[in-house]
């Protein structure tokens, strides 16, 4: 991943200024599991949000940049007088389960000089799963106690494709829809079911039980980016 970020700053910084032109913007996006993730974790979905900054080389169809992804896939809360031997106070226990990416991005547009610009994309980079709780009496009040239960990352890699159309009124700006293949290194996380609270075992435990399986997603986006987006 270092030695990617390399070659895109130095791609960036060797070209000259006048063919600088850069593309930002961001996108929502649903993972569906399919394959062993879907064996996993069928009927479910991970959500992201997703910042893009993308580098066009001057009157060339291809585009370069960095993706970075953030989202909750699961959240629970329970409501417990038992969290802590010896007191019966009742404390929110939340545990969210996340999932963050970071990708570098190669384009491809076989026609630049329609409205509906379509493009091919290739991603690759790596994803971090990490499950984290924290305890206090009330949402108002300070937190007691919050750590991870579980983390992993694995690289990955994204194949697909979209089209962009304009938007009137936003100059530069398009739409975009995009759908991409997404698989990887296996890794191990939890879901919104995998762990239990056992208050009568020592003094009182988290008993897990984790999933393990590549990231193997079918992503649908929907998003805006801005063409010369800092001149």
């Amino acid at each position: 991943m270092r030695k990617t970020l390399l070659i895109l700053f130095l791609f960036i910084s060797t070209t000259s200024a006048y063919s600088q032109f850069f593309i930002a913007g961001g996108h929502l996006n649903g993972g569906f599991p399919i394959s062993r993730l879907k064996m996993e974790v069928d009927r479910f979905v991970f959500p992201t949000i997703s910042g893009i900054l993308l580098y066009e080389f001057y009157n060339q169809p291809y585009q370069i940049g960095l993706e970075f992804g953030y989202g909750v896939y699961g959240s629970k809360l329970e409501k417990r007088n038992d969290l802590y031997p010896g007191y019966n106070d009742t404390y929110r226990l939340r545990r969210n389960n996340n999932y963050a990416s970071g990708m570098a991005v190669f384009r491809y547009l076989p026609s630049k000089t329609s409205k509906l610009t379509p493009f091919i994309e290739i991603q690759v980079g790596a994803n971090y799963l990490y499950s984290r709780y924290k305890i206090r009496p009330s949402i108002f009040e300070e937190v007691v106690e919050a750590s991870k239960d579980m983390e992993d990352w694995g690289l990955a890699y994204k194949l697909g494709g979209g089209i962009q159309f304009p938007i009137r009124g936003l100059d530069g700006g398009k739409i975009e829809l995009r759908l991409a293949y997404q698989d990887g290194n296996s890794m191990r996380f939890l879901t919104k079911g995998d762990v239990i609270y056992l208050p009568n075992k020592g003094n009182g435990e988290f008993e897990y039980s984790p999933r393990q399986s590549p990231l193997q997603l079918i992503t649908a986006s929907v998003g805006v980016v801005v063409y010369d987006a800092f001149r």
